[in-house]
């Protein structure tokens, strides 16, 4: 089994990276485990480069001239994708969203088990909404489950606070329950 951790943090040491860190390590030793971070891609958003040739030809003319594709194909190569992100300004950061907001996200995530763990104090369930209708809707994708812990404390609070780690605690033990039913469930 392939986990793949997304940090969509500018910080790359941040409570993000952090609080997946630890959730990877929850994970069965015997998976294959990686994070990656978002801000290691040149992800440009739809309307600089656009020209709306996609409406008539069904093709992303932009990704053709960025760093998305490569990125949706190393999600695509996971069994697991779990997708960690801070909130700014109440929402995702705009990098991620420009990751999601265009279309063709089904040929990369359909049907991908994918959690979400946000860190926030403000603005987590815009978050959650924003994320899990694009996921759902667009993707097509199978949401295990997710979770929003606080955020903006001091290095390192934040995966040391115990309501933290039982959130964290529950999300691996439901991406486990969710692959197990999912690969591993025999008909009845």
């Amino acid at each position: 089994m392939k986990a793949l951790a997304l940090c969509c943090s500018p910080r790359k040491e941040g409570n993000t990276s952090k609080a997946l860190s630890l959730l990877l390590e929850k994970l069965p030793a015997d998976w294959q485990k990686e994070m990656i971070n978002l801000h290691d891609f040149d992800i440009k958003a739809c309307g600089e480069l656009c020209n709306a040739e996609c409406l008539r030809e069904d093709v992303c003319k932009v990704d053709a001239l960025n760093e998305r594709v490569r990125l949706l194909e190393k999600l695509k190569s996971a069994d697991v994708i779990v997708i960690g992100t801070p909130t700014y300004n109440t929402d995702i950061p705009s990098k991620l969203r420009t990751l999601l907001e265009r279309g063709y996200l089904e040929n990369y995530l359909k049907n991908k088990v994918v959690a979400l763990l946000i860190v926030s104090n403000l603005g987590g369930v815009k978050a959650l909404c924003t994320l899990t209708s694009s996921l759902i809707l667009d993707a097509q994708a199978i949401i295990a489950g997710a979770v929003i812990v606080p955020g903006y404390r001091e290095g390192g609070k934040t995966v040391n606070d115990s309501k933290t780690q039982m959130l964290i605690d529950y999300l691996a033990k439901r991406i486990i329950e969710v692959v197990n039913l999912m690969y591993y469930c025999q008909p009845c």
